[in-house]
């Protein structure tokens, strides 16, 4: 058969990809979206992994990989990850543009590290991402296995730093790369798989040496004991040769990068594992002694248990991550011509760009930010802001990428898509802090470093003694030693609780940005409000418009609207939900050289003449003083030596700000309400809330919510600052903890070192109370980790711990912590 009649024709090859995934062929879940364009049609793919690695393959002009195959996807085995994306093909800059971001002359991407079991394995990835020659910064985190990584691209490349890993025995893929996650599942199914062999091969041992635990000398024969012995001996083989293939490669790695003076625990649990099978079987076969195959078998088991819980946990916390990453669709319906003709064509997320119209349908993501220009319809925003309940959405109000409408078809123009997305925003804040290392963890680093040699250490001396004292003693007392020794709980003990912990709150719709967050948290002892989006509603209304000028309502309107036009303030916001619901509306005009005044309002040119919308003082400067202005007005618009409008606002409490706000003083913190509004509308909100009436202050301007928050700071308190808005950056930035609302600006999100993704101010309570529950369940972890090193290494020392006790010790140490920090992801942060 030549090539070309073995090759799958456009009919056969979309035939075999109806019902099955295009790239590896299994099928595809019902309602999964995820697809790729192949030829002029779109093939389905049945998970984000086969996405990205597909995209990738296309994208780069590898279409051969589908053309060429002689049989439908799943007929012959699809190459692995590392077989298709070579180092050479990260080099490339469209590949490259999806993970790696510019940082001025700097590039950084987050790298996902597979191999990493141990603390040790964390500073053998840092320690070989910083000798690369022009990497500036390597930071691994241990539970996630993420690195984040900056580099100069004058001096290295992509391709070289994930090369620097593999030099040590270790191997990277950018992280949010559907390679990546091909082999994060990859290493968890095998890890399941070894697990399980382990778990047979030593039930299967136990029949036989079970047995001999109850019998008295003479119960059983020599020769029926030597047959048991070689039973037990070829079941443990599996567990040896297999099951424990990871710590021998650990193992390995460590003696090859000897000269960086830092090993792992795989070095010792190899030692354990060799010198207990290896003893045995001698003296199976010398006839006399004992075997130990028990012991391994359970021990192999057993450590791979702990390992697996860990990799649970960490899971756990890598799953914001993967909501964030698959928040929003492929592919999008951009219009071209009539909103209501629906003309137009389905286009990748990536073309999308501001200003274009997508339509969302009924049952549809979001595919970008943006704002409603027609329609109504209610969307669910849990995967974002953690909110259950949809929330009604119309003409002029925003939309998350991610969202998912629940109703009517809507039409979006689009603000921010791909990488300027608030959900690409929000996971690259996630992986940030999940990157950084917070106090207790490095704490936690340095004292397990010196842990694997110095069980070396202490192994080797006590068979030195103990050949001395009773040379049959010597060796079991080398392993029990090798065996008992946990570094894992002490490395653990920290970050399973943080990571577990950030977790648990972003799942609850607060969502940490930076790594020590909770533990200022815990410490804080004053948390500071400001009033407008953050205790209010945040969603202002405008509840009256009054002329004042030549302008009629729609005209009015339409330069107010321009004027915030790009703005995510309440005020912008209530102005286009006004201007969009307006039956009449004029079209809104262009506005050039617009400037915003922080805390008092914006100007612009509007045909070539100076506009102000905002505060009285503010526009008075350009319109004059004027005669009367309505007194519930609280926004006004002028222009050069003219007044045009006054509009009335209104801006409801919201439910839950008075009893979040008394919890929030049962725990020990002062309350503090600043805000820019005028007296009488902050001194009427705050008689519905419990705060003292010498911590409110209004008229407060930007800077002088700074000054509050020094003196504060000054007087020895630990603030907690929470704002929504450009103008409350200052106060953000000087506290020692910021906290922005979701939607509140750009400037204040990134920012800060939390961001309250739903509208309600009760993860903040949660926030308090999981904080010092963390704090607690460290110092648990800390406790139990040294309690357990201090007792059981001198007992296996003295020979009072077999190396089976030894095993499960070790083992039940780790699960422990791991499980102690799992109670963090459970019930209520009460």
């Amino acid at each position: 058969m030549n090539a070309a009649a073995g090759r799958l024709g456009d009919e056969a090859l979309a035939a075999a990809a109806e019902a099955n995934c295009f790239h590896c062929g299994l099928p595809v879940p019902s309602g999964t979206g995820y697809q790729v364009r192949f030829d002029g049609a779109y093939r389905p793919m049945c998970c984000v992994g086969c996405e990205s690695v597909a995209r990738t393959i296309i994208d780069n002009g590898m279409e051969a990989f589908y053309r060429e195959r002689t049989a439908p996807p799943g007929a012959a085995p699809v190459p692995s990850p590392e077989e298709i994306f070579s180092d050479s093909l990260y080099a490339l800059e469209r590949v490259q543009a999806g993970y790696v971001s510019a940082q001025g002359d700097l590039c950084s991407a987050e790298l996902y590290v597979d191999g990493i079991t141990c603390s040790a394995c964390v500073w053998l990835a840092e320690s070989a991402l910083k000798r690369e020659p022009g990497v500036s910064g390597a930071a691994v985190n241990q539970i996630t296995h993420r690195a984040s990584v900056t580099w100069d691209p004058l001096r290295t490349s992509l391709p070289s730093v994930l090369q620097s890993l593999k030099r040590v025995g270790l191997s990277g893929q950018p992280a949010s790369a559907g390679a990546a996650l091909v082999t994060r599942r990859k290493a968890r199914r095998r890890a399941l798989i070894e697990l399980g062999v382990a778990l047979l091969s030593m039930m299967q041992v136990m029949m036989f040496t079970v047995p001999l635990y109850f019998s008295a000398p003479g119960d059983v024969s020599p020769e029926a004991l030597a047959l048991m012995n070689w039973a037990a001996m070829v079941l443990t083989l599996p567990a040896v040769l297999y099951s424990a293939r990871s710590f021998f490669a650990g193992a390995w790695r460590d003696i090859a990068v000897l000269r960086l003076r830092r090993i792992s625990m795989d070095l010792p649990i190899t030692l354990a594992i060799v010198a207990g099978f290896a003893s045995s079987c001698a003296a199976l076969t010398a006839g006399h002694g004992e075997t130990y195959f028990d012991s391994i078998s359970m021990f192999v088991f057993l450590l791979l248990s702990a390992r697996y819980l860990e990799s649970s946990a960490r899971e756990g916390s890598l799953a914001l991550i993967e909501r964030l990453t698959n928040a929003t669709p492929s592919v999008a319906w951009r219009i071209s011509g009539d909103l209501h003709e629906n003309t137009g064509a389905s286009v990748p997320v990536a073309d999308l760009q501001p200003g274009d119209v997508i339509r969302i349908a009924n049952g549809e993501m979001a595919a970008a930010d943006g704002i409603i220009i027609d329609g109504a319809s209610e969307f669910d925003e849990s995967l974002l802001s953690g909110e259950s309940l949809p929330v009604a959405r119309c003409a002029g109000d925003a939309v998350i990428g991610g969202s998912l409408n629940l109703g009517s078809p809507v039409f979006l123009r689009v603000t921010r898509a791909g990488r300027q997305s608030a959900a690409a925003m929000l996971r690259q804040l996630t992986e940030q802090a999940m990157a950084a290392r917070p106090r207790l963890v490095l704490l936690a680093d340095r004292i397990a470093k010196w842990i694997a040699p110095l069980t070396l250490a202490a192994a080797a001396g006590s068979a030195f003694i103990w050949f001395l004292i009773d040379p049959s003693r010597s060796l079991p007392v080398a392993v029990a030693v090798l065996a008992v020794t946990c570094p894992c709980a002490l490395a653990l003990a920290a970050p399973a609780a943080q990571a577990l912990a950030t977790s648990r709150l972003a799942r609850d719709g607060l969502l940490i940005t930076r790594a020590d967050t909770l533990e200022r948290i815990a410490a804080a002892s004053d948390i500071v409000f400001d009033k407008t989006g953050t205790l209010t509603s945040g969603e202002l209304a405008i509840e009256s418009l009054d002329l004042l000028g030549p302008l009629d309502d729609a005209s009015t309107l339409a330069v107010a609207t321009a004027l915030e036009h790009g703005s995510v303030h309440p005020i912008a916001r209530a102005l286009q939900r006004r201007y969009f619901a307006h039956k009449d509306a004029a079209e809104m005009p262009v506005v050039t050289g617009a400037v915003a005044a922080p805390g008092y309002g914006v100007e612009g040119l509007v045909g070539g003449v100076r506009h102000r919308l905002g505060k009285r003082d503010y526009v008075s400067q350009i319109a004059g003083q004027p005669t009367t202005l309505p007194d519930s007005a609280s926004l006004f618009l002028g222009r050069d030596g003219q007044w045009l409008a006054a509009f009335s606002t209104n801006d409801p409490l919201k439910p839950d700000a008075p009893g979040i706000l008394g919890q929030l003083r049962s725990e020990g913190l002062r309350v503090h309400l600043l805000s820019g509004d005028s007296a009488e509308r902050v001194n009427r909100l705050a008689a519905q809330i419990p705060v003292d009436a010498g911590l409110v202050r209004a008229g407060c301007l930007p800077e002088g919510k700074l000054a509050y928050a020094e003196q504060l700071i000054a007087s020895g308190r630990q603030v907690i600052a929470v704002g929504d808005g450009v103008n409350d950056g200052p106060l953000l930035g000087r506290a020692q903890v910021s906290i922005a609302m979701g939607r509140g600006a750009d400037l204040t999100r990134l920012t800060a070192d939390a961001v309250l993704m739903s509208g309600h101010l009760a993860p903040l309570l949660t926030a308090r109370r999981t904080a010092r529950r963390m704090n607690s369940v460290i110092r648990q972890n800390f406790v139990w980790a040294a309690a357990y090193n201090a007792i059981a290494v001198p007992l296996a020392m003295m020979g009072w711990l077999s190396p089976a006790w030894a095993a499960i010790g070790m083992a039940a140490s780790s699960i422990v912590v791991v499980a102690n920090s799992l109670r963090l992801l459970r019930g209520s942060a009460h």
